[in-house]
């Protein structure tokens, strides 16, 4: 199955079906894009189909002194969750090596997902990478109604950004450049904030191509043209997934990223998409992003959960600190 194939099989893909009635990727770790922007660090992909040759998950995978480390970052694209046992053997006859992990991360949101992993016996690991927590934003609303879930302070900030010579607008033609430049003077002026791929224009020209129109980036700019923040979704099906955002210290002073952000929801929406998931959130340890992004009106949402399974069981924990040192890279 082509890259071309791969993509738009996840487009038709039914995650789940009730009122909702959603149908698409959701996570945009699955498409290939993101596999081949992960093969400039070494990563291998699998994808997993099911008997009708429809998506079932991307592993990518790192192989390391006769260990093969698998992990699925947008969980399963499907509601028929296999089992472990199922999932290993099938990873360990196209592996050659003595010993297998693999983790899923579900960030399907769980109040969606009506068959988990742990139905399926997964086990949830002893630590997770992530919060597990996100926020989602409905965009099918009137913008008055957008405009009226804002918090007081964040409508404040906004009309801030709007006053302050900022320009926002979408861009069709993202400049690698210009985001990884964002994200370098980002990591100096934050200390203790790290980027990975985002601060590599080799990575993000990989993701700007693969993705194409699924990419959506909002960029604010000043009355000058001078680069102020940028903000980019990926739309999956009927959501969008937020992927990107960095502001410039200049931005910081003229509320740029209210106004980059207010940008890409206003064109999400008016593209016809419904849920915003706006990327993961970690309320204890980064609490300024958590606050700016719930100030959208959003409500709190966990997702499915990180699970794993290990062949040998008993190397399961090794094996997990080992996926935790490399999924950064």
């Amino acid at each position: 199955m082509s890259d071309t194939e791969w993509d738009a099989a996840l487009d038709k893909t039914i995650i789940w079906q009730n009122h909702h009635d959603f149908v698409g990727a959701w996570s945009p770790h699955n498409y290939s894009a993101w596999a081949r922007m992960k093969m400039l660090d070494g990563w291998k992909s699998l994808r997993i189909v099911n008997q009708k040759n429809e998506p079932v998950a991307q592993a990518l995978v790192r192989q390391i002194a006769g260990v093969a480390v698998t992990y699925c970052p947008g969980g399963f694209a499907t509601s028929e969750i296999p089992r472990p046992e199922e999932l290993v053997r099938l990873l360990r006859s196209h592996l050659t090596v003595r010993g297998l992990y693999v983790r899923v991360h579900d960030i399907t949101p769980s109040i969606y997902r009506g068959r988990t992993l742990a139905d399926q016996g997964w086990s949830s690991v002893t630590r997770p990478m992530s919060s597990g927590l996100s926020l989602l934003l409905p965009l099918d609303q009137h913008l008055e109604s957008r405009v009226n879930r804002l918090s007081p302070n964040w409508r404040r900030n906004l009309r801030r950004g709007e006053t302050r010579g900022n320009v926002g607008s979408i861009v069709t033609k993202p400049s690698e450049d210009e985001i990884a430049y964002l994200y370098q003077e980002l990591e100096t002026a934050k200390h203790g904030f790290v980027a990975t791929w985002e601060r590599s224009a080799a990575h993000l020209k990989q993701l700007i191509a693969g993705l194409g129109s699924r990419l959506i980036v909002a960029r604010c700019t000043s009355d000058s043209g001078s680069i102020r923040a940028i903000r980019a979704a990926v739309k999956t099906g009927g959501c969008a997934f937020d992927v990107l955002a960095a502001t410039s210290a200049e931005g910081r002073k003229h509320y740029s990223s209210h106004l980059a952000l207010w940008t890409l929801m206003r064109e999400l929406s008016q593209q016809g998409v419904r849920h915003f998931d706006l990327g993961g959130v970690d309320p204890l340890n980064n609490r300024g992003v958590y606050d700016f992004k719930k100030g959208t009106g959003a409500t709190a949402i966990s997702y499915g959960g990180e699970f794993d399974a290990s062949f040998p069981k008993f190397a399961g924990q090794a094996f997990g600190d080992l996926l935790a040192r490399l999924a950064g890279t």
